[in-house]
């Protein structure tokens, strides 16, 4: 089996070849990797996140602040900038990806040879087909995405003080 640097060059290719995104840096790890692009003209990054202890591959979209993929600043308010979203929050929830572990050990993502590329390239699928306007810079679709960050940081402190 491939490592998921590997895995993930093949699969987000296309952010190189028909966004003119590079390679900002990426890593193998014991628990997973990461593979992490940026274009700058558009002001876009992107990081492809693999955690084997979630089974999930997180796609990151930022939007570069000075050239620079910038997490969102913590705590989340209300007022915060948001310049990091999962792009799973930007899709309709028939299309969100689930745990790999979720599908099932006959899934196609638990294939001993292949398993880890096709489930890295479903996620890579979806970007490509759904995500296109956030590729090129256009953020204007990523106002419901704010809003479901914000009301789960709001949710997330009600929770704390609840227990406090």
């Amino acid at each position: 089996m491939s490592g998921y640097v590997e895995v993930a060059s093949e699969a987000f290719a296309f952010l190189e070849t028909g966004y003119h995104f590079s390679i900002k840096d990426c890593s193998d790890e014991n628990g997973g990797g990461h593979m992490t692009y940026v274009n700058v003209e558009v002001g876009v990054g992107v990081k492809a996140l693999y955690e084997f202890s979630s089974a999930f591959v997180f796609v990151f979209i930022y939007r570069l602040v000075n050239g620079q993929l910038r997490d969102n600043v913590l705590p989340i308010t209300d007022e915060s900038e948001i310049t990091c979203f999962d792009f799973n929050d930007a899709l309709a929830a028939d299309q969100k990806m689930k745990p790999a572990y979720e599908y099932g050990d006959d899934s196609e993502y638990f294939d001993e040879q292949n398993g880890l590329l096709n489930y890295v390239m479903e996620f890579a699928t979806r970007l490509k087909r759904y995500g296109g306007e956030f590729l090129v810079g256009n953020f204007a679709a990523v106002l419901s995405v704010e809003e479901a960050i914000k009301r789960r940081a709001r949710e997330l402190n009600q929770e704390i003080r609840r227990f406090q």
